[in-house]
């Protein structure tokens, strides 16, 4: 029994690192697909802009879809649409192919993380479900090293397109996942009244406007709050079953894990955009060397999330959470003022910002759970994931626009230190558990 699991986890995993590495590797080639392609800049972009927008409404959706169909059936096919976007992108060439081929590929990569994570918190043993949720944590920081990495060198070496044929390799897992993870839906019975289609309308609508509004047009932000209004009138109707359940966010608690893993994840994914610039522009390093360097970082947060299990045994979840947040605070604070002075100092600081990453990362993954009631526990994941992904969005895209008003790195690294000292008054205040494992 141990060992199945041992191997279902290990499949989780891997469905998790294919999700994120997935996201970062076409972001290293898009010059190289723009002159390919023959297409601008702003083109390309959405690229990049499309498969955000779809992963980040899917992670919740299918969260949503896993009280209706069983996780099993729901991850098989995840990975069959992530793989046949995968083999378009690599036989098929074309702007509106690629771009179609992204597209596909986010509807099954959404399902990897907030499935991955429901399936942990259901089939998995108690002894063994913090492992696992610690292992999944572990495999976010280390994707989007080895996303780096992997796609610098693939790129150079076969081109751009080589990526799709790597991607495609995910599509063996679905013997691990058919084989290992059990039958059975995110809720204890299958929930069979009418699907909230109103609510998956208002909710893409505010993930629509609300991305677009960060990365192109501030306006937009105005129709993503009307959105969120509309959403919040619509969950006060008198519905069994609702795509939003605003009973989740009752919890204060809940609320603050929220919001600091909103911005833990704001402040990495800024870095991993600011930190080529930084170092290519302070210290002439290639694309390849950056790669290297952010992959060795991701490489030691994922063997220190491993430890982070054995360390909340001496001490606490809470404490654990406040000492990386304050050390992530003083990395920022270093990169900001030393950065540019010692190639050493700034690998310096990009490890430790890594490493709270993961510790951070691992440690919210495991409390999120014991935050809501146990019956809601999937639609706390999956609320969980989608401001996660809000957040993926947030940090990049507030980085380029304050660095198009302020040139200098120092400015944009110390915004990000105003919203980690956010992170850090709210650890101040105390929290209550839901449930108790």
């Amino acid at each position: 029994m141990k060992n199945k699991m041992n191997k279902l986890i290990a499949t989780l995993c891997l469905i998790v690192l294919a999700g994120v590495m997935n996201s970062i590797l076409f972001n290293v080639t898009l010059e190289d697909m723009a002159k390919d392609l023959n297409v601008t800049s702003s083109a390309i972009s959405w690229i990049v802009i499309s498969y955000t927008l779809v992963i980040t409404f899917g992670s919740i959706t299918y969260s949503k879809l896993a009280s209706y169909f069983q996780i099993k059936n729901l991850l098989i096919f995840g990975v069959i649409m992530f793989t046949l976007g995968s083999l378009i992108g690599y036989f098929f060439t074309g702007y509106i192919w690629e771009l179609s081929a992204r597209i596909i590929q986010a509807i099954g990569g959404s399902s990897f993380i907030a499935l991955s994570m429901i399936a942990a918190n259901q089939f998995i043993p108690v002894s063994m479900r913090n492992f696992a949720l610690a292992l999944i944590g572990g495999c976010l920081s280390l994707g989007s090293g080895l996303g780096f990495l992997v796609g610098g060198i693939l790129t150079l070496t076969w081109g751009w397109h080589s990526l799709f044929l790597l991607t495609s390799l995910t599509l063996l897992t679905v013997f691990g996942i058919y084989t290992l993870l059990p039958s059975g839906y995110a809720s204890k019975e299958r929930i069979t009244e009418p699907f909230d289609i109103l609510g998956l309308f208002y909710l893409v609508i505010f993930v629509t406007s609300f991305i677009l509004g960060v990365k192109l047009n501030s306006f937009l932000l105005f129709l993503s709050i009307i959105s969120l209004f509309l959403l919040g009138l619509h969950s006060k109707k008198k519905r069994k079953v609702l795509f939003i359940d605003p009973s989740v966010l009752k919890y204060f608690s809940f609320n603050k894990l929220l919001l600091i893993s909103f911005i833990n994840n704001a402040a990495m994914v800024a870095i991993l955009f600011l930190y080529p610039l930084l170092m290519n522009r302070a210290f002439h390093l290639s694309s390849v060397g950056i790669g290297f360097i952010i992959c060795m970082g991701s490489i030691i947060s994922f063997l220190i999330s491993l430890m982070i299990r054995k360390l909340a045994s001496s001490i606490s979840n809470e404490k654990l959470m406040f000492i990386s947040i304050v050390i992530q605070l003083i990395s920022f604070c270093i990169l900001s003022f030393l950065s540019m002075t010692s190639i050493i100092i700034a690998i310096l600081g990009l490890f430790l910002i890594y490493s709270c990453y993961s510790t951070l990362t691992v440690i919210i993954n495991q409390e999120i759970p014991n935050h809501v009631e146990q019956d809601k526990a999937s639609m706390g994941l999956g609320i969980y994931n989608l401001i996660n992904f809000l957040g993926m969005s947030f940090g990049p895209t507030m980085s380029s626009r304050i660095l198009g008003i302020n040139t200098n790195f120092t400015f944009v690294l110390q915004s990000f230190t105003v919203l980690l000292i956010v992170s850090l008054l709210l650890m101040l205040v105390g929290t209550r558990k839901v449930n108790t494992p």
